[in-house]
């Protein structure tokens, strides 16, 4: 790319406005995604609701539980107060044989139907602590404490206490769920607070960051001289920056399972909830790649190189112009590409709460409108001498 050329003065201020809209495009996907998705009851409810049937997850919570009833309870012990002494010699296997009762009961609730509205319940009652925890402040059902961010059990505890008493497993009766520690460690990490910290800011950013990025993409597409080529590369670098965000999210997951996961939360379970927290993001960088990559494909088709020239020669693209709707586009382009601009950005700045969905729909209505109003609007001419790509 030849930014500095002759005749080309603003060819330095276009790379550069390419350049930061590209790097700030990453962040103000992630930006939304932590507004949207993470801090918004009802979405992070939907976001983490498949966790309560995913296998993974149930095997921690049944192990946590389990551990949590052992730990105050020693079942060996009461098994030799009340065996004779001939048999007291047994009590460890009874230990072991109750213990694995409680292990695949704990596990037959988690597998019912009542964990299922009891986990969406939990994280309705959770998430307003959640979010308080990730803004730096704590709660009662999710707290923060030494770098970590704990979800309180008990209530799942309560449940299998009762099903226990129900199968006649009575020995753990006397436990008060509600006074016996029981929390899931979710989070386990001394930079918690820089994270907080972060995430208030992206937070806080979260409509600023992405109307910038389009700022900054028109802009530069506005002040060059060769806009269909600013245009290719612009979506190209944007293509590039959800891939390079992609990578970042890979990354995350093995520093998020190495370091920040907890300790007592198994690999799979850490991986588990790590894929289903990113999921709306990589399905939203990868949305956004998408449409990057069809505006670049068009943005090429429609040029003044040789391979375009002779596909549109093929398809016969370049009489379009040539019908009277044609040249009533041609006659009126600059406000139809206002329009086409405008509009989505009116109706995104007057939606109460958009989400990553609605500005994805909204840019691609709005690219789809000014490449139909080029289609439609351009002469013969205007596609000027056949050059190669540089």
């Amino acid at each position: 790319m030849t930014a500095t050329a002759k005749g080309y003065p603003h060819g330095k201020l276009v790379v550069t406005l390419l350049v930061i809209a590209c790097v700030l495009a990453p962040i103000a996907g992630t930006a939304i995604w932590i507004n949207n998705q993470v801090t918004k009851t009802d979405r992070y409810v939907r976001t983490v609701k498949p966790l309560a049937s995913d296998p993974h997850i149930q095997a921690a919570i049944a192990a946590n539980v389990t551990r949590t009833l052992f730990a105050n309870v020693d079942v060996a012990a009461r098994a030799r107060e009340v065996l004779p002494p001939r048999a007291r010699a047994f009590a460890p296997a009874i230990a072991s044989g109750v213990h694995n009762f409680v292990q695949n009961a704990t596990a037959s609730f988690l597998a019912s139907d009542q964990f299922q509205k009891l986990w969406v319940e939990l994280n309705k009652r959770a998430h307003s602590q959640l979010v308080k925890v990730l803004t730096g402040k704590g709660g009662k059902l999710v707290q923060t404490k030494n770098g970590q961010v704990v979800i309180n059990l008990a209530p799942v505890l309560a449940r299998v206490e009762q099903r226990l008493h129900d199968r006649g497993i009575n020995i753990f009766d006397r436990l008060p769920p509600a006074t016996i520690k029981s929390n899931f460690v979710i989070l386990d990490s001394k930079q918690l607070e820089q994270g907080q910290r972060g995430i208030r800011l992206l937070k806080t950013l979260a409509i600023a960051l992405p109307i910038l990025v389009l700022a900054l993409l028109a802009a530069a597409i506005a002040i060059s001289k060769r806009r269909r080529r600013t245009l290719l590369q612009a979506s190209l670098g944007v293509a590039a920056s959800m891939a390079v965000l992609g990578v970042l999210l890979t990354i995350g997951r093995t520093i998020y399972l190495d370091k920040i996961a907890g300790p007592n939360l198994p690999h799979d379970a850490a991986s588990a909830f790590y894929e289903i927290l990113v999921h709306y993001l990589r399905l939203g960088l990868r949305v956004v790649a998408g449409v990057a990559l069809v505006v670049a494909a068009v943005a090429f088709l429609t040029g003044p190189y040789k391979s375009a020239v002779a596909i549109r020669g093929r398809l016969r693209w370049d009489g379009a112009a040539a019908t009277p709707f044609g040249r009533w586009v041609a006659e009126r382009k600059t406000a139809l590409r206002a329009g086409a601009i405008l509009l989505p950005l009116a109706v995104f700045l007057l939606w109460s709460s958009p989400s990553l969905t609605v500005l994805i729909v909204l840019t691609v209505i709005a690219v789809v409108l000014l490449l139909a109003i080029e289609a439609l609007g351009r002469t013969p001419a205007e596609y000027g001498t056949p050059t190669s790509v540089t």
